[in-house]
């Protein structure tokens, strides 16, 4: 089973093997006592945005830069990790070679003893990226150099630079994450183009002309009387036609793929996607919400960060008498409260075509799932022959599996340490690092108060007529900058006092495994269908067949040990006096085979739960056994044999092999508390 976790990183942070010091000097003197025991080795971790590779800033080239001040420091360059593509905004454990660089520096013993990048910016611009990341560094023992400045952290005149040029990268983003959003703002404001995905039904038209570019109708209007081009706009006016005349999107997508339109990837047209298309508000209201959704990123009042939420208004497809009809021609009529049975693992079966097993309905013998991809996406597609799945034996095996996992603490709790153990800054003592910024800010606020009265003092003994407002303007250049660095410092220690506060309530989840696995066992047991579906849903689980049990034809269970199993009656052993009396009955014989040696072969597959197609040759072909069962069974000599047989010696009927799964899941404690909660509050009020 695949669990993913949503927890909080924890305090304790044993390291088996490494002694780790306990303090940011201790770790520095560790690693200087090693350096005058043998030469240093470094590893160089280089990491260019997406935006950088295009101007030329590639991974080559950073490189170069750190591998000559390795050389220039006389270190031994022992390997390098490198992202390519990744933003300086994401934290070590979002960054994949980052992450690597960090599970090996943990290692006992460690490979390398210096980190060197090529300017602070590499390490991230955002300072929750930066920080943590050096700081686990420090505390196991291992150097942060940056190139670009020559410095590094073994000092504290190198920490007060690493600290300011931390500063300055996470400023340097907010100005560019600022620039570009408010000009995108301004775009939108005026109505053009703001890039992204073009609403269907629309094109762009002076793409890249500064301030020029804006979406228009795609249709037949700018190409002249003689086009021939099947456009988005045109598409969208005949689907609606045929949808207000036949009420079926089916056959929307039918005749629209019959008279040549295609989606924009070049495939036909299916039910969704020709009513998604059609149906879109976006071309119904004529309309586009720029920051409109609830994935923009909003400040404490709820209000977008960057700009408020603005219409662009759009040249109309429809006029508003087709949209009214088309909104009265898709109204249904109320549904009916559903009495069928609930599938708890519906669309979370993965297929081996790539689609997804929904609930298909009852078979013959049974509750199945069926694979999506047996519908056609369109008239004329290819479907695939997945086979249907059992839904009883699969959904007692998945609940299987989820309740022993949410029962069993000690596994809970092991899987969640493993995950734990990689998240950023899980070996920080934040304890210290307030410590350390609380006597940073009491300096600087001494050094105000002395530059103050210095500066004051010495302007007076200049000019003992200079006016008050000279002073003034005087101090304040000097305290200015002074000022800055102190809101600097104020700033870092609450970022640090808040990740403190984060990890602090990584022991609150210990609690809460303790919890949810007491509501395991006692409500996981006795949980209603409709509630165990409601719980896969909210653990997002995601099942995978490794071996299916045995079944027939289309995924059915096996008709002849169905037959046993319907009448509770055991496999009989035949002998020659069972023989005798099953004799009469035979009305047939089969030509090359003697009826007893085919009877004997299909209670053999029976018996043994071995596929037709395996049953030994000495029974006869696997055919010739399926169809004398099927006749024998339709006429009715099959009842009259085993009538004949029940006296004889008998084998239990194996039992059914569960199909062997994976399960994925996502477990967050405390979401599967809040459940449980509101579940036993409706128990209540039943």
């Amino acid at each position: 089973m695949i669990v993913s976790w949503r927890v909080l990183p924890r305090q304790e942070h044993p390291v088996s093997g490494v002694g780790v010091p306990k303090s940011i000097s201790g770790a520095i003197e560790v690693a200087r006592k090693r350096v005058s025991a043998s030469r240093l080795r470094a590893v160089d971790y280089l990491r260019v945005s997406t935006d950088e590779q295009v101007k030329g800033y590639g991974i080559a080239y950073t490189g170069k830069r750190t591998k000559k001040h390795i050389q220039n420091k006389d270190w031994e360059h022992v390997g390098t990790y490198a992202d390519e593509g990744y933003s300086g905004s994401l934290q070590a454990h979002e960054r994949p070679e980052l992450n690597r660089l960090m599970q090996d520096a943990r290692n006992a013993p460690r490979p390398f003893d210096v980190v060197c990048v090529p300017e602070a910016r590499a390490i991230g611009r955002a300072g929750r990226a930066f920080w943590p990341w050096v700081w686990e560094l420090e505390d196991l023992g291992v150097f942060v150099a940056i190139v670009k400045g020559g410095y590094d952290n073994t000092t504290s005149e190198g920490r007060s630079r690493m600290r300011k040029a931390a500063d300055r990268a996470e400023d340097e983003r907010e100005t560019i994450r600022e620039r570009t959003q408010g000009g995108i703002q301004e775009k939108a404001e005026e109505g053009g183009y703001i890039g992204g995905k073009v609403p269907f039904g629309y094109r762009v038209v002076d793409k890249g002309v500064k301030g020029e570019s804006r979406l228009c109708v795609d249709d037949c209007a700018d190409c002249g009387s003689d086009c021939v081009a099947m456009h988005e706009a045109g598409f969208l006016r005949v689907g609606r036609r045929y949808f207000v005349e036949l009420r079926d999107w089916n056959e929307v997508a039918i005749r629209c793929n019959a008279d040549g339109y295609r989606k924009r990837n070049g495939e036909p047209w299916g039910y969704h996607s020709a009513r998604q298309q059609i149906m879109s508000e976006i071309v119904l209201e004529a309309r586009q919400v720029f920051r409109g959704s609830r994935y923009v990123q909003r400040d404490v009042d709820g209000k977008p960060v960057y700009g408020e939420a603005v219409i662009i208004r759009l040249d109309p497809i429809f006029t508003p008498d087709e949209v009214e009809e088309l909104r009265q021609a898709s109204k249904r009529p109320p549904r009916k409260p559903s009495t069928s049975r609930t599938y708890t693992l519906s669309g979370q079966i993965l297929s081996p075509c790539g689609k997804r097993y929904v609930g298909g309905g009852k078979g013959r013998r049974g509750k199945q799932y069926r694979c999506q991809g047996r519908t056609a996406a369109y008239a004329g597609a290819p479907v695939c022959d997945c086979a249907y799945l059992r839904a009883d034996p699969l959904e007692e095996e998945a609940w299987k599996k989820l309740r022993r996992l949410l029962g069993n603490f000690d596994q809970l709790k092991a899987m969640a340490d493993d995950w734990i153990g990689i998240r950023e800054g899980s070996r920080i003592n934040f304890a210290e690092r307030i410590a350390e910024l609380d006597k940073q800010i009491a300096t600087q606020k001494k050094v105000i108060n002395v530059a103050i009265g210095v500066t004051a003092k010495q302007v007076a003994l200049e000019d003992w007529g200079v006016s008050e407002e000279e002073v003034e303007k005087r101090v304040s250049e000097v305290v200015t900058p002074l000022q800055q660095e102190l809101a600097k410092l104020q700033k870092d220690h609450s970022d640090v006092v808040s990740w403190q506060e984060e990890n602090d309530v990584a022991g609150e989840r210990v609690t809460q495994l303790v919890n949810l696995v007491e509501m395991a066992n006692r409500r996981l047991h006795s949980m209603p269908l409709e509630k165990q579906r409601e719980l896969m849903v909210l653990i997002e689980a995601e099942v995978t067949i490794v071996e299916n049990s045995t079944q027939g034809r289309k995924g059915q269970p096996c008709g002849l040990a169905a037959w046993f199993s319907e009448r509770d009656l055991e496999v009989p052993v035949m002998t020659d006096r069972g023989w005798d009396r099953v004799a009469p009955f035979v009305k047939w014989e089969p030509r090359k085979i003697s009826p007893r040696t085919v009877l004997a072969g299909i209670l053999y597959k029976v018996r043994t739960d071995t596929p037709w197609k395996n049953v030994p040759s000495l029974f006869g072909s696997s055919a010739t056994l399926q169809t004398y069962w099927t006749r024998w069974r339709k006429s009715g000599f099959w009842e009259q044999a085993m009538e004949a047989l029940a006296h004889e010696s008998s084998t239990p009927l194996p039992a059914s092999r569960p199909p062997q799964i994976k399960l994925r899941c996502l477990i967050e404690p405390e979401a599967l508390l809040e459940s449980e909660c509101r579940l036993a509050e409706s128990v209540a009020r039943g």
